[in-house]
């Protein structure tokens, strides 16, 4: 993948494509289903879900920081700007829990809670980000 000059949306595109989709997998996973086995003896699934959705972005961004693999002019964009880098997990996680917990929390509780989610993601990527830097770059 080639960045080009004047697209200013192509770093974005090519820093996000960088993401290790297995191990952001595997985390989401993982912490989904815990989510679930120790939510058991109410069977919800919102709940579950939106753990699932939380560390899929959260581990799906912090690798893709600190990972080694993927284009080495992305990492370096996301090196250079570890804001708007973090802006892009956080508001897919905000949205997937904002709809994954829509029927058990209601329109306000949901978007709450999507709302603090990706606040919580934006600032642990960014702070990532941040001190991690342009070191892997």
């Amino acid at each position: 993948m080639t960045l080009e000059r004047g697209n200013s949306l192509m770093p974005v595109h090519a820093a996000t494509l960088m993401w290790p989709t297995g191990i952001a997998t595997g985390a989401g996973a993982v912490a989904g289903a815990l989510s679930f086995l120790l939510a058991l003896p109410a069977v919800t699934i919102a709940g579950p879900i939106g753990t699932a959705i939380f560390w899929f972005a959260l581990v799906g961004g912090g690798v893709a920081l600190l990972g080694g693999k993927g284009d080495r002019r992305a990492r370096r964009w996301a090196g250079q700007y570890p804001w708007r880098f973090a802006g892009g997990p956080a508001v897919l996680a905000g949205v997937g829990i904002t709809l994954a917990s829509l029927f058990s929390m209601g329109f306000f509780g949901a978007v709450f809670a999507g709302v603090a989610s990706a606040a919580v993601i934006w600032v642990v990527l960014g702070i990532i980000g941040m001190v991690a830097g342009n070191k892997a770059a």
